[in-house]
């Protein structure tokens, strides 16, 4: 580094200086859509690997509980993990993951049955590989703007 009057200086400055400000643009919409989406594909195969299946046979084209899982990404980037509204599972899932206070037909109370918790499961046992997942997708949108010309 340096020129013939002694000063220093870096070579391809404009380049440089065209790296730095894609850089500081920061992400856009679509980066942000691949990286939470990156996450979420990872959250939703564990989710479905945790969540019950009951051994019933469904005749009338009702899913699993386990087949109902689905990720929905936003035009805002947001991306959502959960139960499609057609299988109209969420509600049994959320009684599944967190227990309830059985009732018998005269609505009186009787016993707490326990939850399963295979939501907050599914969550800890993914949570470093979500985080690599969106690390890494990152990590190539900024490369992508590095060589952006």
């Amino acid at each position: 580094m340096g020129n013939s009057n002694g000063v220093n200086s870096i070579g391809h400055e404009e380049s440089f200086e065209g790296v730095l400000t894609r850089l500081a643009e920061g992400l856009t919409l679509e980066d942000r859509k691949r990286a939470n989406k990156a996450g979420a594909d990872i959250f939703a195969a564990e989710l479905k690997a945790k969540t019950p299946r009951s051994d019933r046979i469904y005749h009338d084209g009702t899913p699993h509980i386990q087949d109902a899982v689905l990720v929905i990404t936003e035009p805002s980037g947001r991306v959502d993990v959960g139960y499609s509204d057609e299988s109209k599972r969420g509600y049994i899932a959320r009684f599944q993951n967190d227990g309830w206070i059985a009732t018998d037909r005269n609505g009186y109370s009787h016993k707490h049955v326990p939850g399963k918790h295979f939501w907050e499961e599914a969550e800890a046992a993914s949570k470093d590989r979500i985080q690599e997942a969106i690390r890494q997708s990152l990590e190539d949108a900024f490369a992508r703007k590095v060589s952006d010309k």
